[in-house]
């Protein structure tokens, strides 16, 4: 309940900024879990208002005695090309959108690493899980 609630400020509060502008693809709505990992996720978010988030869920660990998520979970604002993926961390203070591989088909999604994930790969491989 408490990390709906978070969510839903989150949401909120980035409504208020610029978030993708363009349509989010039918294929990517979702959530999509780290096929070697299976701890990591990614779900893309569709806006009220249109626009659309990414939202990395990486599970929790203590760190300085609190049980807090994993660095590098939370909401990103992405923008995609034809084979890339261009990601802003929301909570960050710093504007610094950075591009990453990217490729999707059906069910799979590649992506260039782009937290410290326990998958050393530099493309991780995500398979759908729901829609």
């Amino acid at each position: 309940m408490k990390q709906a609630f978070i969510l839903i400020f989150l949401g909120v509060f980035i409504g208020c900024t610029d978030t993708s502008d363009q349509p989010l693809p039918l294929s990517l709505e979702g959530k999509w879990v780290d096929q070697l990992t299976k701890t990591d996720t990614l779900e893309f978010l569709r806006l009220e208002d249109g626009s659309s988030l990414l939202n990395l869920s990486r599970g929790r660990e203590m760190r300085n005695g609190n049980n807090l998520p994993k660095i590098g979970s939370g909401l990103y604002t992405f923008s995609l090309d034809k084979n890339s993926i261009t990601l802003q961390y929301s909570l960050s203070s710093f504007y610094n959108p950075t591009e990453y591989y990217f490729k999707q088909n059906q069910l799979e999604l590649k992506v260039g690493r782009f937290f410290d994930s326990e998958n050393s790969s530099d493309i991780l491989t995500f398979r759908k899980i729901r829609q």
